[in-house]
Order: structure tokens, then sequence, then C-alpha cells
């Protein structure tokens, strides 16, 4: 029998080989044109599930079985909603990611037209959303194990910065074509949402 020493750097080597692969497909993803992620991008209905932890916060603290069970159901929800936040985050990437290949190898920086110049500052945007992201899922998970209450404060800080990125996508868009913005408006759940001046959003009015 193979001693547990003689095994080891079999284990650390699939460790490290399994974090290398992980890190490449959140930071790297492969560039896909907006053809093939327009279909895949899903609504992140981030106001209902803020009305749910509130809620939630707001009621009697519930002891014993039931306590737990709730806090298990606030974690599926907010799951939920983060990984179709992560979803769209990831296929917004893979956009840019494609888009960027389309600069030539020769520009940098002050070289850049005002598109180019979005395309970079967005996929650092997208990128480190990524990571926030992932530190969110880890934290998520810890407190929900730890039988902690979620921390609204860093839901909002999140989703402040994904629709940074999720307007900054649609005006990227609209430089491909009308169509394709109000596509994805449509894909978003964003089309009975007009956005205005100063990168902001409001309902149409009745």
């Amino acid at each position: 029998m193979l001693s547990l020493f003689a095994i080891l750097p079999v284990i650390l080597a699939i460790v490290l080989i399994s974090v290398l692969v992980l890190i490449k497909k959140i930071q790297y993803p492969s560039p896909l044109v907006w053809g093939c992620i327009i279909t895949k991008v899903v609504p992140a209905r981030a106001h209902l599930v803020l009305d749910y932890n509130k809620q939630l916060d707001d009621e009697e603290p519930i002891e014993d079985r039931l306590g737990r069970k709730a806090r298990r159901q606030q974690l599926k929800v907010n799951w939920g909603y983060l990984r179709g936040e992560t979803n769209n985050t990831t296929l917004f990437l893979q956009a840019l990611r494609f888009e960027g290949l389309k600069i030539k190898e020769s520009k940098r920086g002050l070289k850049y037209d005002p598109q180019e110049t979005a395309i970079v500052a967005l996929i650092d945007e997208a990128t480190e959303l990524r990571w926030q992201q992932v530190r969110w899922q880890v934290t998520l998970w810890l407190r929900s194990a730890l039988g902690l209450k979620i921390d609204r404060s860093m839901f909002l800080t999140l989703l402040v910065h994904y629709k940074d990125l999720e307007e900054g996508m649609l005006a990227l868009s609209e430089v491909e074509g009308r169509w394709l913005k109000d596509m994805l408006l449509e894909r978003l759940g964003l089309t009975e949402w007009r956005l205005i001046d100063g990168g902001q959003s409001d309902p149409d009015p009745a």
C-alpha cells in the first residue's frame, strides 16, 4: 500500500492544477461574439432578493430548527440570485475579451479610440467584479454555515458594481447597433426601464 507521503505530491499537484484552471476560468474565460452570449443572459432581479432579506431580518428571531430552516432558505435565494449575476458577468467578460481581440496589438494607451478605451476599462471592471463575486460566494457559504445573517451591505456593494457593468455593456452594445441593445435590454428584463443621462435608470411612467 502506498504511504501518504508517497501520494502527497500527486495530491498537491492535482490541487494546484485545479486552482490554476479555476483562476483561468474566472479571469480569462473564452472569448465569445455577442451573438453567442445574448441568448444566455438572464434577468438579475436584485430588488426581489433585497426585499426578501430585509423582511427576514426584520422578523423576530426564530430559534432552533425553524430558524435554521429559514437561514437555509435565505441562502438558496441569495445563491440563486448570485448565480444569475455571476453568469451574466462571465458572459459580458467573454464578449469583452472578443472585442479586445479586435484592438491592434501595436496600439497602446493614448492611441486607443473612445470605443477601445471603453472596452479595456470594462474588461478590468468585469474581471474585478468576478473576483468580488467569488469572495461573496465564499462569504455567503461561511455565514450560512455559522448561522449568521446575510450581510446586506456587502450585497448592495456587489449590486452597485454589477449595475455599473450592466450599463457599460448596454452602452457598448449600442455601438454595434440599436437592435443589439434592444435585445440585451429584453434579455436583462429591463425593457420596462429607460436609461437617462448620467448612467441612471428610471422606470417608464405608467
